[in-house]
């Protein structure tokens, strides 16, 4: 297997790699603030407990990739693939999920505190013990969502409307 560490995968992308998959990423410290990586595919790695604070990954494929207590803060997610990602106790606090389509994925005790789900799709997803404090969910697809264990606090709701729980 390949192990790849912050400093390759950057070099890599710069250069025009964006398929990352099957690679064994060892990541450490973490990306640094407003790092690119958009379109980059990490589908199936495990990153669990990484720090992607801040970084752009516009239109990343994370399908099915391990992203369980990692740290999303205010990170661009527009449009990103986390279809069946384990997300797990993740912080999404302040992250940009507009357009991303996040059926299938693991949700349980997760943040998306203040985080943009404008018409992000979660068809089907159970968002269990997860807050939703302050999250725009305007124009999202929750159909068979299960979100009884969810927490809203001034949420805004696919149709404009503000729930609080």
């Amino acid at each position: 297997m390949e192990y790849v560490d912050r400093e390759e995968l950057l070099r890599r992308y710069a250069a025009g790699e964006q398929d990352f998959r099957g690679v064994e990423l060892r990541i450490g410290g973490g990306f640094a603030p407003l790092d690119d990586l958009s379109g980059i595919n990490l589908s199936g790695n495990s990153l669990d407990e990484e720090y992607f604070a801040g970084i752009i990954l516009r239109n990343a494929n994370l399908r099915q990739a391990r992203f369980a207590q990692a740290d999303f803060m205010g990170t661009d997610l527009t449009g990103a693939d986390l279809r069946e990602a384990d997300l797990r106790y993740a912080n999404f606090r302040s992250a940009n999920l507009s357009q991303a389509d996040l059926r299938g994925a693991r949700i349980y005790s997760t943040s998306f505190t203040q985080a943009n789900l404008a018409e992000a799709d979660l068809r089907g997803v159970k968002l269990e013990i997860s807050s939703l404090r302050e999250a725009n969910l305007t124009g999202a697809n929750l159909e068979g969502a299960d979100l009884s264990e969810a927490i809203f606090k001034n949420t805004i709701m696919p149709d404009g409307s503000i729930r609080n729980s």
